[in-house]
């Protein structure tokens, strides 16, 4: 529930530069799928059903990507759109800081799992693996084949 809220306040600030409810709301159900892909990992790396508090120690772990989105976010609520993309080092700098929060939030499940799996580095990295294996190739689809099927589309076009 805090990861959806997060993207939906993350989405407010991008969209409009100021916290609204009427963009965050929605944008916080519209973005649901995150933490239920989260979940839907979770239990395929678990082969169980997880409990409510095995979920709610698993998504402590997702500091990392709230901080960064929060850091993506914050500077539209305070600099207009055109200098934050003028400026050169932009993409770059995001780019980097979304791949430290990822091996961040690599370290912090791996821990996570480590207990559950009586200590096994070698089952916790399995499960690691698994759970992204079930998130990853998902949100790739739901961003990346809309695109794609774009760019596919305009190799035909004349």
């Amino acid at each position: 529930m805090v990861v959806a809220i997060a993207i939906g306040c993350a989405v407010s600030l991008l969209a409009r530069g100021a916290l609204t409810p009427r963009l965050a709301l929605p944008a916080a159900i519209y973005w649901s799928f995150v933490p239920l892909l989260q979940i839907a990992g979770l239990a395929a790396a678990l082969r169980r059903r997880p409990d409510a508090a095995t979920i709610d120690a698993f998504f402590r772990g997702f500091g990392p990507w709230l901080l960064w989105l929060a850091s993506f976010a914050a500077p539209w609520t305070f600099v207009p759109a055109p200098t934050v993309f003028g400026e050169p080092a932009y993409p770059s700098a995001w780019w980097v800081a979304g791949a430290l929060a990822g091996v961040w939030s690599l370290w912090i499940d791996f821990r996570f799992f480590l207990p559950l799996r009586d200590g096994s580095r070698a089952h916790a990295a399995r499960d690691v693996i698994v759970h992204r294996m079930v998130c990853w190739p998902a949100g790739l689809v739901i961003f990346v084949a809309p695109a794609g099927w774009q760019m596919v589309e305009s190799w035909f076009r004349p």
